[in-house]
Formats: structure tokens, sequence, C-alpha cells
């Protein structure tokens, strides 16, 4: 049966010589995977904005219900983007941004506040907004707000520290490891009033964005089992972080 729906391209693996399974997040089914003849043949000219991560897309797809990888039927691009392509630090966000999604929506079903909210941050990681040097750190903290393990804004003087594992702010320093200084677990609870527009005040100095990321990719790894080693961030720390 076809269907109308529109999608967010987040990554793609080759499929025999000339295909490629492409992973796109939609607004009707969820996550999804399509199969893609002539990716990589003699006609991948017009299949090269589904290998595009962060395209955002009309779709008619072929869905089953008892299948695992669909088809698709036509696309269409909504807007070209105008900078994650061509700029080397933008290009690792995309990257960390894509590879935490597709690991964090596998099986994920329809949900519209997401799309709507993931939609929404390409466009501003595709713009040239002042402090994009910190999307990364925002994308990561917001999102947790979609997956249910948001962190719980108790902080005052005397919940001083972020614990990590309980997801919220406690009176002392905790026994495991897994917990934040007083110095980041401000910025953690600043994070939370900070509008999308105040992304320079998140972190300035280059040890503390790469301390903040550190904590929130451990932060996901302690609430979301099964979401692997995330391989992007070495990028990250190469570049600008």
């Amino acid at each position: 049966m076809i269907h109308k729906a529109r999608g967010i391209v987040l990554n793609h693996t080759r499929y025999g010589e000339t295909s490629a399974i492409v992973h796109i997040y939609t607004t009707v089914f969820g996550m999804q995977s399509y199969m893609v003849n002539g990716a990589y043949g003699k006609k991948k000219k017009g299949n090269i904005v589904l290998m595009q991560p962060l395209n955002v897309l009309d779709l008619e797809v072929y869905h089953h219900e008892n299948k695992d990888i669909h088809r698709i039927k036509e696309f269409r691009l909504e807007a070209l983007l105008s900078y994650i392509p061509y700029s080397q630090t933008r290009r690792a966000q995309a990257f960390l941004l894509t590879e935490i999604l597709g690991r964090v929506l596998r099986g994920e079903g329809a949900n519209p506040p997401l799309f709507h909210f993931i939609e929404e941050s390409i466009g501003m990681l595709d713009s040239d907004q002042v402090g994009l040097e910190n999307f990364h750190i925002w994308f990561l903290f917001q999102l947790t707000r979609f997956l249910g393990f948001q962190p719980h804004d108790n902080y005052s003087e005397e919940m001083a520290w972020f614990d990590l594992g309980e997801g919220c702010f406690v009176s002392r320093e905790p026994a495991h490891p897994h917990y934040l200084s007083s110095e980041l677990s401000l910025r953690i609870h600043q994070m939370g009033q900070l509008d999308r527009k105040d992304l320079s005040a998140i972190a300035v100095h280059v040890n503390e964005r790469r301390q903040l990321l550190e904590a929130l990719v451990l932060f996901y790894e302690l609430h979301q089992p099964g979401i692997g080693k995330i391989r992007s961030i070495s990028v990250l720390r190469d570049l600008f972080i």
C-alpha cells in the first residue's frame, strides 16, 4: 500500500554492488529502512538526495507491516542544505547527530513532536546562528526530553553535584564515579534555562565543551542500554571541541 510521509535521512548502508539501505525517520511510521537500487551504479545521480544525511524529504512509500525493509515510490527534497555539506565542523556535528539518532530511534514509532524537534534542529545547524560550536551539546541535552530521561532540575546551592546515573542533582559527591563536578553541574542546570538563541552561553572554552559532551554521551550510555560506543566523538575532538 502507498503512503505519503515526510522523512529525515539519517544514514545508509551499502547492499550488494550498487544498492543501499537508507534509514529514514518518518512522520507516519517512525524509523524505517528503505531499499534503494542503483545507489552506486550509473543511475546514482537521481538517488544522491537519498544518501545525504539530514535531508528532509516528501515521500511516497510502499509500506507493509510484515516487512523490515520497504521501498520508496517517489521522493522530493524539501530544501537544499546551505551550510552543513560545506563546513567540516558542521558535517562532524551532523555525523554525531545522525549516529546518536540512528541508535536511539531503533524501533521508534511515529512521534510528531520529536520529528518537529529534529527538523527544527537541522534548520538551526544549517543557519548562520551565533554559537553553533555548542550546537551538538544543546541538541543532546534537549533530545533527552523526547526520549524520557531528561535531567531532573532540582539544582540548588545544597544540591550541587549532578549524578549521571540518577539523572538529578545531589547534596554530596556520590561514591560512584558517574557524577559531574560542581562547576559542570552548574552548566547542566543552566542549559535547562537557556533559549535556543543563547547557544554561545553553553560553553566558552574548548575544555569545558569537551567535558560537557563527554558527560552527555555517558549520560546516554547509562540511560540507553545497548547504545554502544559513539565513534563520532573522536572526530569532534580532532576538529574543535
